[in-house]
């Protein structure tokens, strides 16, 4: 299994805690919190940590395998129904995003094309990444995760005069409930920061990469949120569906690029095609972490048409992705954040007296699974 940098575990959990969160979630947290919205990143933050804290103790005992080899291997028939579930809930994800990314390339990008041109366009881009495997998706996490990150600390810079510190105001009197409400709509989509335990095994997921990648993340959230309330402002920021566009649609460096916001959708929106890609990626994973004998890699293209077909039967407009975080939010958090401290408690390994009938066997599926892709044999990193 390959070993995986800091910097790019970091830069994965920042991808995973904000790539997604970034387009609409401000809006929804504004529209609780009003202008104590930032607040809402750092509760959602301060939740977060007690469920990474426990995949951290976990992935100590499993540290040559990933979550879901985890399950299977200390349960083989408890772990396998879970993981099912497991698989239905990434499924979900996957059509959740596949339908928003679709949605904003249909506003900001290709208004004239019909939307299941778009959609099919851009799953087209995420099954080739998601055949890759995670090491494709972690080397393009390098390129373009800096840029994004980039674009939000020079925007200051730009805007100047534009941004009202009194949006802020009063700084010291937040609205208690609503910064709660506002919290639980925000942590529906940084939650998803939980997702890289699942891919990635114990020797990778260390704690300097965990912690450092959910501060980056956290960091990243309070600023752009901050941003867009002086910018923007408090009343229309509430009443946004893509808070973050709007935002890069007040950038106006001269007349001549007065369409500047095109340029920065061209260095984001493959920063949210990434993310999605992973989001593919763990569904096909999880598939071939059920069926031991199970080629991953043909899994990719029926899961990316399931959930293509899901994005659109689940949620026909993006209003109800917007409605929906409420509900959702409790999902998540019954799965990404109760049940990694169940995990944690439950999973262990088995000892070695009583695997030393099944070692040779596993030896076997260990071999196979490196040979599975043209690059397994070469980086010792196994495909899906």
């Amino acid at each position: 299994m390959k070993q995986f940098t800091t910097r790019q575990i970091v830069l994965l959990g920042v991808l995973m805690e904000s790539g997604i969160t970034l387009i609409h979630a401000p809006a929804q947290a504004a529209d609780y919190a009003n202008q104590h919205a930032y607040w809402t990143c750092v509760i959602a933050a301060i939740v977060l940590c007690l469920p990474i804290w426990a995949m951290l103790k976990l992935k100590r005992r499993f540290p040559d395998q990933d979550l879901m080899q985890a399950m299977v291997s200390s349960h083989p028939v408890l772990g396998r129904a879970l993981l099912a579930i497991y698989l239905i809930l990434f499924l979900i994800i996957f059509a959740r995003d596949l339908r928003i990314i679709t949605d904003l390339v249909e506003v900001v990008l290709l208004p004239l094309t019909p939307i299941v041109i778009t959609s099919l366009i851009l799953l087209l881009t995420l099954v080739f990444m998601a055949k890759g495997g995670i090491s494709t998706m972690v080397n393009m996490a390098e390129i373009f995760v800096p840029l994004l990150i980039v674009t939000l600390l020079t925007m200051p810079l730009f805007f100047g005069r534009n941004m009202d510190f009194s949006m802020l105001r009063p700084y010291l009197h937040p609205e208690v409930e609503g910064v709660i409400k506002g919290s639980w709509r925000m942590m529906g989509y940084m939650v998803d920061i939980m997702i890289v335990p699942f891919v990635l095994p114990g020797k990778s997921y260390n704690g300097r990469s965990a912690w450092f990648g959910h501060l980056t993340g956290t960091v990243y959230m309070i600023l752009l949120v901050l941003l867009s309330e002086l910018v923007i402002g408090v009343p229309i920021l509430s009443r946004l569906f893509y808070p973050s566009y709007e935002l890069v649609r007040q950038l106006q460096l001269t007349d001549f690029l007065d369409r500047f916001d095109l340029f920065v959708a061209a260095l984001t929106v493959p920063t949210f095609l990434i993310k999605i890609g992973v989001d593919l990626y763990v569904t096909s994973l999880a598939i071939k972490r059920m069926f031991t004998h199970a080629w991953g890699s043909l899994m990719v293209w029926p899961v990316g048409l399931l959930g293509y077909v899901c994005s659109f039967m689940l949620f026909s407009n993006t209003v109800q992705i917007y409605d929906f975080s409420r509900e959702w939010t409790a999902v998540m958090v019954i799965f990404f954040v109760f049940m990694p401290l169940v995990l944690w408690m439950l999973l262990r390994p088995k000892s070695k007296g009583n695997d030393n009938d099944k070692s040779s066997s596993t030896r076997e599926r260990d071999r196979s699974e490196q040979k599975e892709g043209p690059q397994g044999s070469e980086t010792g990193h196994a495909q899906l």
